[in-house]
């Protein structure tokens, strides 16, 4: 009597799909086995599952389990392989007639039960249709889940982890303040604007202080750049800055990969509700760390850039770079920039002298302080200026946006009522009601655009303050410090002989008038 046919059972659920379980799907195909009789063997079946791993976005090449059973199939481990549809093989109408395609090749019988594929039939057109359907039904689920988020949005609701500092109420599914971390954010701000501390250094201040992240974790400079950057703390859910989007790549013998991006969609796409919960930091003070994060994300050194003026000094002579080097005389170290052609092939292919870092640096320095104290006398003041209007703004928005919530309020009352009014005065009030909505929108729609204006002025002063604060505190024996400074102040410095060209990130010569 020959041996019963070896038998595997390959199942996947995605985190979109926790109600399909992997028990569930192994459990039906164990049944079908077993309906099959005693040429096929039920006693010893071979598992393979993929858990929380999309069938769109993941290619199914890529799976752990998937892979393991490919491999198998080689060796000759089981002959039939049991789905409990096609979509478990995945959501692709590329890949999936490829990995069948690759099961039969190893003399493997592959059947999706649910679907009543059985490839013994050979008749790959009900596959492919059934491959189809199962990536749109996955682009419906995709759009359904998005859909749902976007409307949670739109009331305000969190979708996944509250910040730092906020929780989530679960009846109302909003953001509320976290009383035992809400001191967090705000000390990161503060620290941040007010004491002009970089994030390596707010997170180092963080973890001296013996605060810890929710996890129990220290602060790095990437978790306090999050809090930085996340307009909860003014009370604003954002939506849909980001979309997946699957990529598809083919190698040269036709192979086919895909890997899930996230791309950035335009800001004017973005839906944003305002007063959505509590903000733990005021519009003004967000306002001016997103000027320094911008200020300072323009001109980011690279990691491996230790030396001050690395990338910025320019020979005069042959246009290149110069570098930096170091040399020991007499046990004492000394730093110069050199030349990136007169270190490669000598003075004959350029004549420029080297130059000492200290030197340099210092007289570097020395010409932002002065170019900072030229600053007109009430330039802090029209920071102030600045930050007062913002908050007058901030409190105007509120009342257009209050007016505008109590006209369209009234406005569906008089529509549940209309029946109770003669219809010429049910008109009239509903057109009246009409002209103070359109009122108010129009009204935000200025303010708006009036708060654009300030911010995006406030940047240039905000730069200036910040690099103020900067150069006040500035110790010369910290590199690191003498690095930032430079780097965030000046574009470049050409050295010819003796004389310098300097270029500045920032504009000393504006009127402030």
């Amino acid at each position: 009597m020959p041996e019963p046919i070896k038998c595997a059972v390959y199942a996947r659920v995605s985190t979109d799909q926790q109600g399909d379980s992997i028990e569930n799907q192994v459990s039906q195909c164990k049944e079908y086995i077993a309906r099959l009789g005693p040429s096929y063997d039920g006693a010893e079946i071979m598992i393979y599952q993929d858990e929380a791993v999309s069938g769109y976005y993941t290619s199914v090449f890529d799976r752990a389990e998937m892979q393991r059973a490919i491999r198998d199939a080689k060796a000759n481990a089981f002959k039939l392989l049991v789905f409990k549809e096609v979509s478990r093989v995945g959501r692709d109408k590329q890949e999936n007639p490829a990995i069948i395609g690759m099961f039969e090749q190893y003399g493997v019988r592959v059947v999706a039960i649910n679907d009543n594929y059985d490839s013994l039939n050979k008749d790959n057109i009900t596959f492919d249709i059934l491959s189809v359907l199962s990536e749109q039904e996955s682009k419906k689920i995709s759009s359904r889940v998005s859909s749902a988020r976007r409307q949670k949005a739109k009331r305000g609701q969190w979708s996944g982890e509250a910040p730092i500092g906020y929780r989530v109420n679960p009846e109302t599914k909003t953001l509320e303040a976290d009383e035992g971390y809400r001191r967090i954010p705000e000390l990161v701000f503060e620290w941040y604007v007010r004491l002009g501390l970089g994030t390596f250094k707010v997170a180092e201040r963080l973890n001296q202080d013996g605060y810890r992240t929710r996890a129990g974790r220290p602060w790095t400079r990437e978790s306090v750049n999050r809090i930085l950057r996340n307009p909860a703390y003014i009370g604003q859910v954002v939506y849909g800055t980001r979309r997946n989007q699957l990529l598809r790549a083919y190698d040269d013998g036709g192979k086919m990969t895909k890997r899930k991006v996230q791309a950035r969609i335009d800001k004017r796409e973005w839906q944003i509700v305002e007063h959505a919960h509590e903000a733990l930091i005021d519009e003004e003070l967000f306002a001016r760390a997103q000027a320094i994060l911008a200020a300072r994300g323009h001109h980011r050194v690279p990691r491996r850039a230790y030396h001050p003026l690395t990338g910025i000094l320019v020979c005069g002579s042959c246009g290149e770079r110069m570098v930096c080097q170091r040399r020991t005389f007499r046990l004492k170290a000394y730093r110069y920039y050199i030349c990136k052609t007169y270190h490669k092939y000598g003075r004959l292919a350029c004549s420029q002298r080297n130059i000492n870092a200290e030197e340099i640096e210092a007289l570097l320095i020395d010409r932002i302080r002065r170019k900072l104290a030229s600053l007109p006398s009430d330039f802090f003041l029209i920071r102030m200026d600045s930050a007062a209007d913002l908050v007058r703004l901030h409190q105007e928005m509120l009342v257009q946006e209050q007016a505008q919530a109590k006209w369209k309020k009234d406005q569906m009352d008089l529509f549940r009522q209309r029946e109770l009014f003669v219809f010429d005065t049910y008109q009239q009030e509903m057109q009246r009601m009409k002209r103070r909505i359109e009122a108010a929108a129009e009204a935000l729609t200025r303010l708006r655009g009036q708060r654009e204006e300030i911010l995006k002025q406030g940047e240039e002063t905000t730069a200036f303050a910040h690099l103020a604060e900067e150069a006040a505190r500035l110790q010369m024996a910290d590199l690191a410090e003498v690095r930032a400074l430079l780097q965030e102040a000046v574009q470049s410095v050409k050295v010819t002989g003796n004389r310098l060209e300097i270029q500045y990130r920032v504009d000393f010569e504006l009127d402030w008038a």
